[in-house]
């Protein structure tokens, strides 16, 4: 007897909405353009001070990790470097990668908030997309220095703002979440003690009672006094001493182009007039400033009338953030660098999330599902984040090549061409070109300090053949030196000085000062092993120059053979600057 069995239902397979993929498109777009800018920049500037400092600690060195860095202390980006450089040295792209995932995880994270909070609907994507192409946090990111900074401050506000939304609306554990993602942006930045505000703002926001939960924001509140308590012992003030007064103008003309030049045109994917000096962005034309505040007041206006006293509390969210910025900036920047410091993005890159997300609780009402007539957000959402996304890739595209740093790239190149086809080449080491590192940075501006990490690079070495780098990072041939003191010609005829065992020590025509190149013009019969002021030195059959830089203040050298061998005629000891072919 047949039985008939019931056939399996079939296999239902959930395709992506199309919301979703239009969302895939506005994230990925913008990222795919930063990432290949990224992994095609190079170092400068501070990322030099962070690898070598990073190659002569190591990951887990606390005085390395928690070092006061020009009032910053960013143990987590020490980390980073560190591992980074112990994998391997000079490695631009290796380094920029845990970047690119931060970035990554922190767009998923924001698409997810904004779903949580207003429900999957085209109207999201509209502030979505002015995240995720802002240009504001694009192009400084590129930069890695700042970036390894700011980029996890911003990942840690949509992971902690997610982790607390969820905390709010269903209990439980969720605000081990938001605590996690709070230290882990206080372990890049000190800008991320805006992350308990946004937590505030966004629970006003969602209309939820402090009260209720009075023992999770006392939590916040003990870890915010506990970082600055710890920041305050380990760190110097950022405030430069002396400069330019800081007057009601100059905070106004700071204020102006930090909006103007900066954060109006960065938020709209601009500004379209290219690279300033440095890090900055060169002023707008006035008739765009005009259209764009212009712009800013028909957006802030619509959306009190759409949101109401919503709008006007997301709206005063980022007025209070962007007075800080402003704020902060002002007192630590603006009597050294003056008004022009407004035109940095670094210096508000945080508010393209911020304003993000403001502009969504002011145009939409959490929690609310699109009504029927929603279905006229797909056309508009659709329009303005075309236009957001061709905005940001005709700004990035003229912005990005000044954070490429291709100067430092062709520096790096030169040298380590230089070293694989000649392995046992000496540099003497020079200052490099200020858009290399700048000289404000000291020692640390030295040619050792940023090629040294290259395999195979000798610096100060006692040698026969000496090299000096140029600007570009191509080595040339020492020839000589121009003498500014002079060996005491030798007692012996034809020889000069004879030098054995015993220390000789040949007088200076007058004495020297700082740090210099010493050239010792010899012969000797059979090589051997010597000190030229207590540093071993090879001394070659025959007639040479030897080469050593010296520094201090002396008067005389000494020389002497380590153990017995044939002597060494010193016919000339030369002290002066080199001079090279």
């Amino acid at each position: 007897m047949l039985v008939e069995t019931e056939k399996p239902a079939p296999r239902v397979t959930r395709r992506p909405s199309t919301v979703v993929l239009a969302a895939f498109v506005a994230g990925v777009v913008p990222f795919v353009f930063h990432a290949w800018a990224a992994l095609h920049g190079s170092f400068a500037q501070d990322d030099f001070v962070m690898t070598y400092r990073a190659a002569a600690a190591g990951p887990f060195d606390l005085g390395y990790l928690f070092q006061d860095y020009h009032g910053h202390l960013s143990p987590g980006g020490f980390f980073v470097v560190a591992v980074a450089t112990w994998w391997a040295p000079l490695n631009f792209p290796l380094l920029v990668v845990p970047l690119l995932l931060m970035r990554a995880v922190a767009t998923v994270l924001f698409w997810c908030l904004l779903v949580r909070c207003f429900g999957r609907r085209w109207a999201i994507l509209v502030p979505f997309t002015v995240f995720t192409a802002s240009t504001l946090l694009l192009v400084p990111t590129l930069w890695f220095a700042y970036g390894i900074q700011i980029v996890p401050v911003v990942l840690a506000a949509a992971g902690a703002l997610y982790w607390h939304v969820r905390y709010l609306r269903e209990g439980g554990r969720w605000w081990l979440g938001t605590f996690a993602w709070t230290l882990f942006g206080l372990a890049f930045y000190e800008k991320a003690v805006v992350v308990p505000v946004l937590l505030a703002g966004v629970t006003v926001l969602l209309g939820q009672s402090f009260r209720e939960r009075w023992r999770y924001w006392a939590g916040h509140a003990a870890l915010l006094a506990a970082f600055v308590v710890g920041y305050l012992a380990l760190t110097s003030s950022q405030v430069a001493p002396g400069g330019t007064p800081m007057t009601a103008g100059t905070v106004a003309d700071l204020a102006g182009r930090m909006l103007g030049d900066t954060f109006l045109p960065g938020l709209a994917g601009g500004p379209w007039s290219g690279p300033g000096p440095g890090a900055t962005w060169a002023p707008s034309p006035f008739a765009v400033v005009v259209l764009l505040f212009a712009a800013a007041l028909g957006v802030l206006v619509l959306g009190v009338r759409v949101g109401g006293r919503r709008a006007w509390r997301a709206w005063a969210l980022l007025g209070l953030l962007l007075a800080l910025d402003v704020g902060l900036l002002a007192f630590t920047r603006l009597r050294e660098v003056g008004p022009a410091a407004g035109d940095d993005p670094r210096y508000l890159a945080e508010l393209a999330f911020v304003a993000a997300l403001c502009g969504a609780f002011a145009f939409l009402r959490p929690g609310e599902i699109a009504p029927s007539g929603g279905k006229r957000e797909r056309p508009i959402a659709l329009a303005v984040c075309l236009l957001l996304l061709i905005s940001s890739i005709i700004g990035f595209s003229g912005l990005a090549p000044a954070l490429r740093f291709e100067h430092s790239a062709q520096y790096l190149g030169h040298v380590r061409a230089a070293v694989a086809e000649d392995p046992d080449l000496v540099f003497y080491d020079t200052f490099v070109p200020s858009d290399v590192v700048h000289e404000w940075f000291g020692v640390d501006s030295q040619a050792s300090r940023v090629a040294g990490l290259v395999p195979g690079t000798h610096f100060d070495q006692p040698t026969n053949r000496m090299h000096q780098l140029d600007a570009t990072g191509t080595p040339h041939l020492i020839t000589g030196v121009a003498a500014e003191s002079r060996g005491v010609p030798g007692p012996v005829p034809n020889c000069g000085y004879t030098v054995g065992e015993t220390l000789v020590r040949v007088p200076l025509d007058k004495p020297v000062l700082g740090r210099h190149l010493l050239k010792i013009d010899y012969f000797t019969s059979d090589g051997g092993e010597g000190l030229v002021d207590r540093t071993p030195v090879w001394f070659q059959a025959g007639l040479h120059s030897l080469y050593l830089p010296v520094d201090g203040l002396f008067d005389h050298i000494g020389l002497q053979l380590s153990s017995p061998g044939a002597p060494v005629c010193v016919a000339r000891v030369e002290v002066g600057k080199p001079v090279a072919q």
